[in-house]
């Protein structure tokens, strides 16, 4: 892989350093924020105390302390920036009683307050300083073409006007249904489907307040395009637009070597048989084995051009969980496993006169440690549970929604494997009266 293509996160700014919208709210990103907090030009003689109050909730806290010795300004750091060695992001500004912050860290975001404590006590100055950040699951190892990546950008503190969204750089390229954005909390995230070396530099998450630009992050990300010998998981929702794309390309790089014969086989979850549902020979049309998925599955081409043999199955049903294995000529190219996930009701009656409805979230499998969530239509969680190999007979969620809690709204079952979405199952309830 070429050097430098590791994940890496690269960020258009509207000023060089730091955004200030006014004198008050200031908004960096983590790890880059370099700050500089000043105090009045002349604060005149007494004490001044610079305190801190965490966007995460923490205690408020004193950082540190000045008082004007003849002429200079004596600084004495307090305890709690001693012992929590702050002084790697944090330093006074030798001239003035001002703070300079230094490749600030997401959590040290929050409410900087000046105040003069003596002759009397008087505010001074407060910054509100604002972190955000972005993450990728396409971390080490790359992913896979025709895996899913998960992108999620959040801020410190999300007030009632400031908006996250994801948004491609190019507009032109548009994939319907390539793409799932849910908000979790404070964290918008972005799950994108089928990732092709198209994805790597096509996405940006935009930061707005009251509808103007704060922030434009872009998250660039390298596919790994050689799949022979490589295995993957894809999670996919048994819902009417679900997709199913299952990938077998051969690497180009390594020559033009034509293949005489293709084939996907599937094990099932229910059946522990292998089969083969697909199979073709060069410049021949594809042979569909459509006893389980009838029409649903279709190849991408009309014959097979002895280098690439790729299929969809659209709609995914939930008993379409299990392994799928490509075959080029004798060599195994890829095993893809997918992981299937269900919401049902019952009642079943969408628009329902019961006092109340049972939601259960069901997962096909529970092949490594994951997480089930409920969020309502503000993207709050309502309930979780954690799943493990070793409880493999636990792999439901269930949710009581009651008549008086809402006449009607979305609730979104949300699976989690490793801190990030996977895939998103929505269902909407009406509750009718009697």
């Amino acid at each position: 892989m070429p050097a430098g293509l590791l994940f890496s996160v690269f960020v258009l700014l509207l000023s060089p350093i730091f955004t200030e919208r006014n004198l008050n709210d200031i908004y960096f990103l983590d790890g880059q924020g370099n700050i500089s907090l000043k105090g009045p030009d002349n604060p005149g003689q007494g004490t001044f105390i610079w305190e801190w109050e965490p966007h995460s909730g923490q205690e408020k806290q004193q950082l540190i302390t000045f008082q004007k010795k003849m002429n200079w300004w004596k600084a004495e750091w307090n305890e709690y920036y001693k012992n929590n060695n702050l002084d790697q992001w944090l330093e006074e500004d030798p001239d003035s009683i001002g703070l300079r912050l230094r490749n600030l860290a997401f959590n040290l975001a929050g409410l900087y307050t000046l105040l003069q404590t003596q002759p009397s006590k008087t505010t001074l100055k407060r910054y509100n300083i604002f972190g955000i950040k972005v993450e990728s699951s396409a971390q080490y190892p790359d992913p896979r073409e025709g895996s899913d990546v998960t992108l999620s950008c959040t801020i410190s503190k999300l007030s009632d006007t400031v908006c996250l969204q994801w948004k491609q750089r190019n507009s032109s390229w548009q994939h319907e249904g390539k793409t799932d954005q849910i908000r979790v909390n404070d964290i918008v995230y972005l799950m994108v489907k089928h990732v092709t070396v198209e994805d790597e530099k096509l996405y940006m998450c935009e930061v707005q307040e009251n509808r103007s630009i704060i922030h434009t992050e872009k998250v660039d990300f390298y596919v790994y395009q050689d799949l022979y010998g490589e295995s993957y998981i894809l999670y996919r929702s048994s819902i009417d637009h679900s997709e199913l794309n299952l990938v077998c390309d051969y690497f180009y790089n390594y020559g033009r070597f034509h293949f005489k014969t293709a084939a996907w086989s599937w094990r099932s979850d229910s059946q522990n048989q292998e089969k083969s549902i697909v199979s073709a020979s060069r410049h021949q049309p594809f042979n569909v084995e459509r006893t389980h998925f009838g029409n649903r599955l279709v190849p991408t081409m009309a014959r097979f051009n002895g280098l690439d043999f790729n299929v969809r199955i659209v709609p995914v049903l939930f008993e379409d969980a299990g392994v799928y294995t490509c075959s080029l000529g004798s060599f195994t190219m890829v095993t893809i496993t997918l992981i299937t996930v269900k919401v049902t009701a019952e009642p079943s009656d969408v628009e329902t006169e019961e006092d109340s409805i049972t939601l259960t979230c069901s997962v096909s499998d529970v092949s490594e440690s994951i997480r089930l969530i409920w969020i309502n239509n503000d993207g709050k969680i309502v309930e979780e549970k954690a799943l493990t190999e070793r409880n493999k007979e636990e792999k439901s969620l269930r949710l009581v929604i009651q008549k008086a809690d809402k006449s009607r709204g979305k609730w979104t079952c949300v699976l989690f494997h490793q801190n990030m979405p996977q895939v998103s199952v929505p269902y909407y309830v009406e509750f009718r009266g009697k």
